[in-house]
Parts: C-alpha cells; sequence; structure tokens
C-alpha cells in the first residue's frame, strides 16, 4: 500500500527486457512504470506528471521492500 490505495497487479500487453531478463538469463523480473499502458510505446505516448513523481518515489523505496539473502 503506497499512498493509501494499493499497487494494481496483472500483466502488460507489449514486451519489455523482462523478456531477456526472466525468461533468458534467469533472474525474476517485475515491471512497474508511470502512465497509462494503452498510450505505451505509441505515437500518443504520454505520462502524468503526477504519475512520473508516484514512480520515483517508488523506485527510492524499492531496495528496502527486496528481501536480502
Amino acid at each position: 500500500l503506497l499512498w493509501g490505495e494499493p499497487l494494481p497487479t496483472g500483466k502488460w500487453d507489449f514486451s519489455t527486457n523482462g523478456t531477456y531478463w526472466c525468461g533468458k538469463a534467469g533472474i525474476p523480473s517485475i515491471g512497474y512504470g508511470p502512465g497509462n499502458e494503452i498510450h505505451a510505446h505509441t505515437v500518443l505516448d504520454q505520462v502524468p506528471l503526477d504519475d512520473v513523481v508516484k514512480a520515483t518515489e517508488w523506485y527510492a523505496l524499492l531496495p528496502g521492500l527486496i528481501p536480502r539473502k
């Protein structure tokens, strides 16, 4: 729970470099990014500034959320 709301989970309908890292290299991968996926990788690609700020906050917190071996 971040910003008082749960993070959405699911799948993307476009490709990322995670296909290599998880599929070929065997390194578990997650995808997270700002914006609406209907605009991702299109001529209408756009990201609301508030989404960029929230994503930056989440990226800053991520290392503390990953368990250490």
